[in-house]
């Protein structure tokens, strides 16, 4: 039995969803699991579990598009916070005589492991940037260097790097692991559907996104745009997880930005996927590049009604590629999981 410290990226809830599955995973196999995060995956996994609450690093979007000199700023003035969270973490350590610590692209816990020097896993997708034979287009490589030099500074010399990916890459060194992506039970255990709906989940800089979609032919539900009720062709519903992982296993095909969760429970239910990735945001721009070369669908810098009539008038193609859905990594995962604890906790 060993004792973990699990620290997650507060960002989004693709974090979240996906640690959930391994901190059951690790209580099952009797082991003692604090938890670490703030903002959604803190609201997520305290429905669950008791969790230790923490100032976490968040970016700034606008209108679609990250804003790195006041994602720095504002994380800037959080320094006060930072400094508390890490003596908290400190005594949380001491207190529970934490073994091991499991980092999801959580700044602070890898950085208590560090100062405590405690062995540190990193489990992320994020990696694959810095850890992975990659392939990219090169008139990206700016974005891409600033994107690397964020991840080596969030999480500081882990003994293993756990990485997920849904596009073949090739690891770096024998410290580093690619499996593919970890896909939450209720999208494990579902049946999915090809349904007449296309599922759109888009949240700030698509204000516009209701006018392109109103006049194409087709049915949409919609996520992210803070109305409810029908309207024409478009039915728009509030984000309830229930609700969405529901619509999406019953839809014909999604249509969001390019986050990695929602690729990932897309492509294991054989959903063609319209990704339309955030700007100035390598890692969704990676996301997106690779899911149209694998053909799974395809990808718009713009949300527009050319791109969307486009992708629609290629599903069958799309679907093709993808039969039979992609394989979860969730099992591989918890093996090596398994090995590393009993490497490092004796």
């Amino acid at each position: 039995m060993a004792r973990i410290l699990y620290g997650l990226s507060g960002e989004g809830f693709g974090h979240a969803a996906r640690s959930k599955e391994v901190i059951d995973y690790l209580r099952s196999r009797g082991h003692e699991v604090s938890i670490a995060t703030h903002d959604r995956g803190l609201k997520y996994l305290s429905e669950f579990y008791q969790v230790e609450k923490i100032g976490g690093f968040s970016f700034v979007y606008e209108s679609n598009e990250v804003k790195y000199a006041k994602t720095v700023f504002s994380n800037w003035l959080k320094r006060k916070e930072t400094l508390e969270s890490l003596q908290q973490l400190s005594g949380l350590i001491e207190e529970r005589q934490i073994d091991l610590v499991i980092s999801d692209y959580e700044p602070l816990t890898a950085l208590s492991a560090k100062l405590k020097r405690l062995p540190l896993i990193s489990l992320d997708n994020q990696h694959v940037l810095t850890k992975t034979k990659l392939d990219y287009p090169r008139e990206h490589k700016a974005s891409f260097l600033t994107n690397s030099l964020l991840n080596r500074l969030f999480i500081v010399q882990p003994k293993n790097y756990l990485i997920l990916s849904f596009f073949p890459c090739q690891p770096r060194g024998g410290k580093v692991f690619v499996f593919k992506p970890i896909v939450k039970s209720e999208i494990l255990s579902a049946k999915p559907t090809i349904g007449d709906k296309i599922l759109v989940y888009l949240t700030s800089g698509f204000e516009g996104a209701a006018d392109v979609l109103k006049d194409l032919p087709a049915e949409f539900i919609v996520y992210g745009l803070k109305r409810e009720g029908q309207d024409g062709n478009l039915l728009f519903k509030n984000m309830e997880r229930a609700s969405f992982s529901e619509d999406l296993i019953k839809c014909r095909a999604v249509i969001a930005n390019a986050g990695f969760a929602l690729i990932s429970e897309a492509l294991f239910l054989a959903k063609p996927y319209l990704a339309i990735p955030a700007g100035a945001q390598f890692e969704q721009f990676l996301n997106a590049y690779h899911l149209a070369k694998l053909g799974y669908g395809a990808t718009s810098e713009q949300f527009t009604a050319e791109a969307v009539s486009d992708f629609l008038n290629k599903l069958e193609e799309y679907r093709q590629h993808l039969a039979g859905g992609m394989e979860p990594g969730n099992q591989q995962v918890f093996a090596k999981l398994d090995e590393l604890i009993a490497l490092y906790v004796k």
